[in-house]
């Protein structure tokens, strides 16, 4: 019995190591993304953005738009975010560490914003 218990223990200390979600250097990614939008974003909907550029047709104001539909940054990096975040579980890699936790922060940064689901 005692075996089995310890056999237990190692598989799920084994699980927690591979699924852990957080470490250091996805907090170090969100704080960038926290800093990045107190300079670039204000906080009403429908404002451009401090660091606003146009590549006509595609971006206007610093927002994307595809047939003149507006595709918001949160839309994006959670698109991003799909294919990412399964990487991080295998690959540890530091860029993509730090890019999944800024993009996780951009995203619900812009799900916060009362136009979230107007296109």
């Amino acid at each position: 019995m005692l075996l089995f218990l310890v056999n237990i223990q190692k598989k799920i200390s084994g699980m927690y190591i591979i699924m852990r979600p957080l470490n250091n250097l996805n907090m170090i990614g969100a704080l960038i993304a926290i800093i990045f939008i107190n300079v670039n974003f204000g906080n009403k909907a429908g404002t451009p953005p401090a660091l606003a550029f146009n590549y006509y047709p595609y971006i206007r104001n610093g927002s994307l738009f595809i047939n003149d539909t507006h595709i918001h940054h949160w839309l994006i990096c959670f698109s991003i975010l799909i294919f990412t975040l399964p990487l991080q579980i295998t690959n540890k890699n530091p860029f993509l560490l730090i890019t999944n936790g800024l993009l996780f922060v951009l995203m619900v940064q812009g799900l916060l914003y009362e136009d979230r689901f107007d296109f």
